[in-house]
């Protein structure tokens, strides 16, 4: 169990690229089986010899990527820039309290640095909505 312990304490930052790989994996499953769940769809028309509705294959024609650029533009503005300026600052201020007062024997510079990212993530964030929120009013 020390080995686990001390490969955690040396590797901890690992789960963050570890969970983007995960996330990206289970997406691009979610894609497939859509994609699938359309091929049924249009397979349904075809052995009953109807012609499926107009609204139905413009739908189908579009790409997964399109229909989350839309969501994306409809929703800018709706609070999600803000859960994630939050949401970064929050974490960048916890890993600060961590180097200072040294906890989970994780020294400052350490702790520091990742602050240091995940705030300007938080800053980045900040000027993005800011900047997005000029050019709607325009």
């Amino acid at each position: 169990m020390d080995g686990f312990y001390a490969l955690f304490s040396s590797y901890w930052w690992l789960l963050f690229p570890l969970g983007f790989l995960i996330s990206a994996g289970f997406s691009s499953i979610m894609r497939y089986k859509r994609t699938q769940a359309k091929i049924e769809l249009l397979k349904t028309y075809a052995a009953a010899g109807k012609e499926p509705p107009a609204e139905l294959l413009s739908a189908l024609g579009e790409s997964d990527d399109e229909l989350a650029s839309i969501k994306v533009e409809d929703t800018e503005g709706s609070g999600t820039t803000t859960f994630l300026v939050i949401l970064f600052a929050g974490l960048a201020a916890i890993f600060g309290a961590v180097g200072y007062l040294n906890l989970f024997g994780m020294e400052g510079p350490e702790a520091y640095f990742v602050s240091a990212v995940l705030g300007v993530l938080a800053a980045a964030f900040l000027f993005s909505g800011i900047a997005s929120g000029r050019r709607r009013r325009d």
